[in-house]
């Protein structure tokens, strides 16, 4: 978390607790919580500077919204569980929890003197195309508070990004689901 949140005076954490109240009783979300920016960094610079492939972003967000989603994590937590076997995006997971998982029934298949086929797709991306009202559903029927998706909805709905690279930066795109469309015109594309 942000240094200054942490060495912040105790009053701040009333406030907060008093905006995050606010937030979730009257679905009042600001809209800067869902402006971002998005900073494209080189991942080779002696590769090809001229693909997507060789670039990763990272997103720059507010840090009192970032607070704001810690605070619906622990909120909603126990709602939001997973497969055991989804290793990625979970605490205390990692893609060596999946290698250990995967050599582990290789081998004992190989052992037994079996055959083993292995698909594997590339999800890299899977979360850069996810459909945000899909996963709203999703909390509903997990018996998520209409009040607590109700300032999701509102949350998601905010969501605003521009690049910024080297000395340029783009105009504000609206993200809705898999679509960016331009704030400042009429343009729209896919992600």
């Amino acid at each position: 978390m942000a240094e200054h949140l942490f060495y912040a005076h105790p009053v701040l954490l009333v406030h907060l607790s008093f905006l995050f109240t606010v937030i979730l009783r009257y679905n009042l979300i600001p809209d800067a919580f869902g402006h971002s920016v998005v900073i494209p960094l080189i991942k080779n610079p002696d590769g090809n500077q001229f693909t997507s492939d060789n670039y990763r972003a990272i997103t720059l967000s507010p840090v009192i919204s970032k607070l704001f989603e810690m605070a619906m994590m622990t909120l909603l937590g126990d709602k939001l569980d997973s497969d055991p076997l989804q290793f990625g995006f979970k605490r205390n997971s990692s893609c060596n929890h999946a290698l250990l998982s995967l050599r582990t029934v290789v081998n004992h298949y190989v052992k037994d003197g079996s055959t083993v086929n292995i698909c594997a797709l590339d999800l890299s991306t899977a979360f850069d195309r996810v459909d945000h009202f899909a996963l709203l559903q999703l909390l509903m029927d997990r018996h998520i508070s209409i009040r607590e998706v109700l300032c999701l909805y509102t949350l998601v709905c905010k969501l605003f990004l521009l690049v910024s690279y080297s000395c340029w930066c783009t105009t504000r795109w609206y993200i809705i689901s898999c679509i960016i469309c331009c704030v400042h015109g009429c343009s729209y594309y896919k992600t």
